[in-house]
């Protein structure tokens, strides 16, 4: 009794030495082992500079912040406007972001990860290049969710829209209208009232599924199979919650990531939606950063519609990283033994910009997270 009464006071002095001061300009000061992994989404370089070797070079040289290990990209690495054309979709190579990233981290020391969003599909790399489904990383695990398999409901779905790809093109009469909040993103695939759009992006070649119905099994099988409470970082390029009616996934996604927090702790990144730092449109910033127990409401497919609910796990957004943000996610195992007992999501900007809350929620930042006993 008075050994287990010893390890509460311990656990409870640690986080209060870990949150008391800390700010972005005063950092925690970590007891054990740390790592970290950087992530972010929304590149969007269009030919005139981008910001994300500012960003790693921001995080990897601040005083007090562990360099991250691990970098994970959750899409949309170019274009700008609709996602048709040259502009839309132009030819990239995932090198070129690598080079960027090892500016500032060391290549033999850091793992890099790009999940595939709504204009990459004329990347000159093969799809295998992109990164989908799990990795196991030092203490956590990181989970890719591609464009696809958040964007349509169904593999029956995925497959109607290519099919209506490769008969009619870019050229279907509305295949580019402006969403409600049009932010300069692809058309809506599959909107609540079932209408559909043509889709040829090459994450249709993905292993892990060709939209939410297949790949949400292919996660919750693979989960099934870990035996301990390692935390599970999920990147994925569409949000969850309802917004602009383009991720009728979503609600396979909750039930099934629901599922498997009861036995993990689960962040769940998102980013595509970035109307506040361009246009000024606040919806989605009261998503930016919500906690187990928090409200939202989330998007499905024609027949659920947009259901409210209580989440179980951390949302998440990413960071823009066309106008500089990003976030830093810390892990900290206090007794060293391969498995974090806190978690820290800490948002930066590269271009100066700092956030004491993560957008318009009551969440300060940074934002620390007690694991589930191990």
């Amino acid at each position: 009794m008075k050994k287990d009464l010893l390890l509460a006071i311990t656990a409870i002095c640690s986080i209060v030495m870990i949150t008391a001061c800390a700010t972005e300009d005063n950092p925690p000061v970590w007891e054990g082992k740390t790592t970290s992994l950087f992530v972010a989404s929304d590149r969007h370089e269009a030919g005139n500079g981008n910001n994300l070797a500012a960003a790693i070079q921001k995080v990897a040289n601040r005083n007090g912040i562990v360099t991250p290990s691990v970098v994970l990209l959750g899409g949309d690495y170019v274009g700008s406007g609709p996602d048709a054309g040259d502009t839309g979709q132009p030819a990239f190579t995932l090198a070129d972001l690598r080079s960027e990233i090892f500016s500032s981290l060391d290549p033999n020391k850091t793992e890099i990860f790009f999940t595939y969003g709504s204009h990459d599909r004329n990347c000159t790399d093969d799809y295998s290049a992109f990164f989908s489904g799990p990795h196991r990383c030092d203490g956590y695990y990181i989970y890719g969710i591609s464009y696809a398999q958040m964007a349509y409901a169904t593999d029956s779905l995925t497959r109607a829209a290519v099919a209506l790809y490769d008969e009619q093109g870019d050229n279907i009469p509305d295949n580019n209208p402006p969403s409600a909040n049009n932010d300069s993103t692809m058309p809506m695939p599959q909107q609540p009232s079932g209408g559909l759009r043509a889709y040829n992006g090459i994450d249709i070649a993905d292993p892990y599924g060709i939209s939410a119905e297949s790949a949400s099994a292919r996660f919750a099988a693979w989960a099934d199979t870990l035996s301990g409470h390692d935390p599970i970082i999920v990147m994925s390029h569409v949000p969850i919650h309802a917004s602009r009616n383009d991720n009728p996934g979503g609600l396979r996604w909750f039930n099934t990531l629901s599922r498997a927090a009861q036995k993990h702790d689960i962040v769940l990144l998102f980013g595509h939606n970035h109307t506040l730092e361009e246009r000024g449109n606040s919806s989605d910033s009261g998503m930016y950063l919500l906690a187990p127990g928090d409200s939202i409401t989330v998007q499905g497919d024609s027949v659920q519609g947009a259901q409210r609910q209580q989440l179980p796990f951390t949302y998440a957004n990413a960071g823009y990283l066309k106008l500089g943000w990003c976030t830093l996610i810390t892990f900290n195992d206090t007794d060293a033994d391969g498995h974090p007992d806190y978690l820290q999501l800490r948002r930066f900007s590269a271009i100066g910009d700092k956030a004491t809350l993560f957008g318009s929620t009551d969440k300060p930042n940074p934002w620390l997270i007690t694991l589930k006993a191990k």
